[in-house]
């Protein structure tokens, strides 16, 4: 379903060490605008209607609506500016404006 690479989980690992997120999971979701897709994450409980599945050992829920709209996505943590700013990538094939990394820029499925 959403693919977390291991670089990803990494992080989301890290940040399960703060106390209000203890006993949560990770939350996707996905907003659209005219823009495109906004993408949204952070720790939830789990909720009637949820699709609870796991990747790179995250456990993680999304809404059943949402389950088109993210299905395939890939969940990196990269450098994301030239200044040296790093966080979450998200790239969704079914995003209106997905580009697919170029070959050297593609993150390692592990």
């Amino acid at each position: 379903m959403i693919t977390i690479t291991k670089r990803a989980a990494e992080e989301i690992l890290l940040s399960t060490q703060n106390p209000d997120a203890q006993g949560s999971l990770m939350r996707f979701a996905v907003d659209k605008t005219d823009e495109g897709f906004q993408y949204l994450m952070g720790f939830d409980e789990r909720s009637d209607g949820d699709i609870h599945l796991e990747s790179n050992g995250i456990e993680y829920v999304l809404a059943y609506g949402q389950k088109e709209l993210l299905e395939g996505m890939v969940v990196d943590f990269d450098e994301i500016d030239t200044e040296g700013g790093y966080g979450f990538i998200f790239m969704n094939p079914n995003d209106p404006n997905y580009e697919p990394p170029t070959e050297g820029n593609a993150p390692k499925k592990t």
